[in-house]
């Protein structure tokens, strides 16, 4: 149930934002290539999700990471440390439980995680077999628990049960390539948690793992 009220949290404040060319047009420039720009601002979107609190978007793209507090009118760009500044942000995930708590992977410096809000940023790439992340599915029963799609050099899905400390590779992952990943709680008596993936071939589901 907790899944489905944020799915339907996120959408009432996509709606309540307006035309996508109003959200879009309008983030803050800071200098960096890309922002300020009308239209296309972000280039390619990857990611969108709220945090845990259910006040803050946060938006992943081909030009990084930004934030809205205002519904998605405006947007600032959040630098993920000072050596990382022109990623490409695959997937978001907040912790449900702590509004403060987000993770971040990226195309090619691995995952991040804040636990301040988005004032800092800590690379969580311990035991990763490669920098390329595609997706992030945190567990809804211990969000300590999440499983990372890695693709290119390393490739398959990683799990990590202290919150990015870290990672073990625990399967091949799907065949094609990950575009979204996500644990959802279904009650079948055993356990509940299963491992969802969008491909480029489809919806896959395997219970916790591939």
């Amino acid at each position: 149930m907790r899944d489905v009220m944020r799915m339907l949290a996120t959408l009432g404040l996509l709606l309540a934002m307006g035309a996508p060319s109003d959200v879009m047009a309008q983030p803050q420039h800071d200098g960096r290539k890309g922002a300020g720009k009308t239209g296309n601002a972000f280039e390619h979107v990857h990611a969108l999700t709220i945090d845990g609190g259910g006040q803050v978007l946060y938006l992943g793209a081909h030009t990084g990471l930004f934030r809205s507090e205002d519904r998605g009118k405006t947007w600032k760009p959040v630098a993920l440390g000072t050596k990382n500044q022109h990623l490409d942000v695959m997937a978001i995930e907040a912790d449900p439980r702590d509004r403060r708590t987000l993770y971040v992977t990226t195309h090619e410096a691995g995952v991040f995680r804040t636990e301040d809000g988005g004032i800092s940023w800590t690379p969580v790439n311990t035991g990763l077999g490669g920098l390329d992340v595609h997706g992030v599915a945190l567990d809804p029963n211990g969000p300590r628990k999440l499983h990372a799609a890695v693709r290119g050099q390393g490739e398959g899905i990683y799990r990590t049960t202290d919150a990015g400390g870290k990672w073990v590779r625990v399967d091949d992952g799907p065949s094609g390539e990950v575009k979204v990943l996500a644990s959802v709680n279904i009650p079948t008596g055993m356990g509940g948690i299963w491992l969802y993936a969008g491909t480029a071939e489809g919806l896959l589901r395997n219970p916790d793992c591939f």
